[in-house]
This record gives structure tokens, C-alpha cells and sequence, in this order.
């Protein structure tokens, strides 16, 4: 089990000694981050390295990774990965299908109904482990995100929220979050959305919605109303995706959805419509990669996950 211990002493004694202070240590949180991938190979060796290099205790992480329906090299970078680093996590649970792609989609990046019933149960399975093994926090990461900030951990637990977001940069205007929401639930683009992604206004913000890099405190009794399947929520009136569902549960709940952009925190892949390539998302790394230059020297990345080829058919 995935305990949240804390370490006290107390010496009654010591009471009666005038200025005497007795000194407390407590243990960090226990963190569970929730890792999904799919034909991610050529992103993966970026987002590794970076998660690596967080400033936070290992041994107070649980990794929980899946991945499936990949035409490429995820799953080799993953098992290669989790080799190299199992020793210093408090436990790593991964889970890999070998199957290359859904039955009722049209391509790799076709959002179809089996895949998004297939992402709701994964994540869903995911916040209900984080939950099961007694994990203070929860956090979701997508396999397109680069965590440049080491301490972006320690920064988000400190602000006591429920469910809190890193704002992450992109390439263009894309970011993880959403200030404005339809009336059918979906993308609203607002007057103060600019501001906020360009850092012009600094500051934590209520927003409509929070993805892609998500951390909740599992500690708060609300947050156990927090779901990604429609199902458990009543009178549920929003479509069928993983990601509007939780926002739309944290606001039956009185559940406030807070981006942070008071620091740098890291950058993240503008998504890829049904019909672009790999090809394409790569030189979209490559534009990302220059982004990241302007407020650091570069992305940093092992050169052993690097090796393997991206190409179709596994191949390497």
C-alpha cells in the first residue's frame, strides 16, 4: 500500500525545560501521477527526462503508466525507461496492450467512441487507484508535456487547492486550459484568455476547465465527487469526453478549477487533428523545441531513449 506517513516526536519531558523546542519532521505527500501514451515515441524522450528530474522524493512517487493501440516505438521507450529508473520510484504499475488501433476509427488521431470510452476508463481506473493506495494527491500528466520547472510539485501542493493546474506554454496560443465554456460544453475563446497565456496578468485563475497536467488533493473530502465517467454524475448533459466530464463534475461539486501562472512551469504539444502525420507532430516538436529556448537553454533528454527510431511498424 501507497501510505501517507507522517513522523512525530514528542518527548513530554523535554516540556518542563524552559525554551526547549521539539523539533517535528513529516514526511512529503505521496504523489500518484497517472501517465497515458500512445504513439508518443517521439515525444516520449523529452517528457521522461523531464519528469525524471523533478525536485521531489522518489520514493514519495507511484508511477501508474498505460498504453495502447501504438504504430510505434511508445511502448519499447517506456519498458527501457522503467528498467532504468524502477529502483528509485516507491513503486511503478504499468500496463502495455499490443494492439495497433481501434476498429471504428479512421486514424491514429481520430477521436472515435471506443477510444474515448477506452481513455474515460483508463483515467477513471486511474484516479480510483490513486484513491485505493491512500495517495494525498493525484496528478494526471499527458505525454506532451515538458515540466521545465524542477519544483512544479512542491509549488502546486503548497497552494492548498483542490484541483490546481501549471498554465503550459505552446508553440501558438494553445494552452492546458479554458476560461469560457459553451452552453453545449465546449471551447469559448474570452477577452482575458491572451493575457493570461502570454503572462501578461500573473496569478491563479478560476477557470472553466483544466487538462493535459492536473493535480488533485485526494486529502479533501470533495474531491471524492470528482469522476471522468457521465455515468456518476446526475442529470449529466454534456458529451462523452473524459476531460469536460471532470470539469463539469468539479462544478456540480462547487469544485473551483485554478490555473497557476505565476512561474515558468513547462510547455506542452499543440493536439493533432484526424488527418496529420507524425511527421508532422514531430516538426512540431522541433518548433516547440525553439519556443523553449527563449526562456531556457534547452529541453533536456537522455540520449539512450532518443536511439529508438519513430517510424511505422516499429521499426528500429
Amino acid at each position: 500500500m501507497f501510505h501517507a506517513g507522517k513522523t512525530l516526536c514528542v518527548f513530554l519531558f523535554l516540556a518542563l525545560i524552559p525554551g526547549h523546542i521539539c523539533s517535528t519532521r513529516i514526511k512529503y505527500p505521496t504523489v500518484l501521477i497517472s501517465i497515458l501514451a500512445r504513439n508518443k515515441a517521439h515525444t516520449l524522450p523529452y517528457f521522461l527526462s523531464s519528469l525524471e528530474r523533478l525536485n521531489y522524493p522518489k520514493d514519495r512517487i507511484a508511477l501508474r503508466i498505460r498504453s495502447d493501440h501504438n504504430i510505434d516505438n511508445t511502448v519499447e521507450i517506456l519498458e527501457k525507461w522503467i528498467v532504468s529508473v524502477q529502483h528509485q520510484y516507491h513503486s511503478i504499475n504499468s500496463e502495455f496492450v499490443d494492439s495497433d488501433s481501434y476498429s471504428d476509427e479512421q486514424g491514429p488521431n481520430d477521436w472515435s467512441r471506443l477510444r474515448f470510452e477506452n481513455v474515460i476508463s483508463l483515467r477513471e481506473s486511474a484516479l480510483n487507484y490513486a484513491r485505493r493506495v491512500w495517495a494525498d494527491y493525484f496528478l494526471t500528466l499527458d505525454c506532451d508535456v515538458f515540466l521545465t520547472n524542477t519544483n512544479i510539485l512542491h509549488y502546486l501542493i503548497a497552494k492548498n487547492l483542490t484541483v490546481v493546474a501549471p498554465m503550459l506554454r505552446s508553440s501558438g496560443l494553445y494552452s492546458n486550459f479554458w476560461l469560457g465554456m459553451t452552453d453545449e460544453y465546449y471551447y469559448l475563446r474570452t477577452d482575458d484568455y491572451k493575457p493570461v497565456v502570454n503572462r501578461e496578468k500573473l496569478g491563479c485563475f478560476d477557470t472553466k476547465m483544466v487538462h493535459t497536467c492536473v493535480l488533485v488533493d485526494l486529502r479533501k473530502i470533495e474531491s471524492d465527487r470528482l469522476t471522468y465517467v457521465p455515468e456518476n454524475i446526475d442529470e449529466y448533459d454534456g458529451p462523452r469526453d473524459d476531460i469536460i466530464t471532470f470539469a463539469i463534475a468539479a462544478n456540480k461539486s462547487d469544485i473551483p478549477l485554478t490555473v497557476c501562472n505565476e512561474e515558468m512551469f513547462g510547455f506542452v504539444m499543440i493536439p493533432l487533428e484526424q488527418d496529420d502525420t507524425v511527421a508532422f507532430d514531430m516538426l512540431q516538436l522541433t518548433n516547440l523545441k525553439l519556443e523553449v529556448l527563449n526562456v531556457q537553454e534547452k529541453l533536456y533528454v537522455r540520449d539512450d531513449l532518443v536511439e529508438y527510431t519513430v517510424v511505422q511498424g516499429r521499426s528500429r
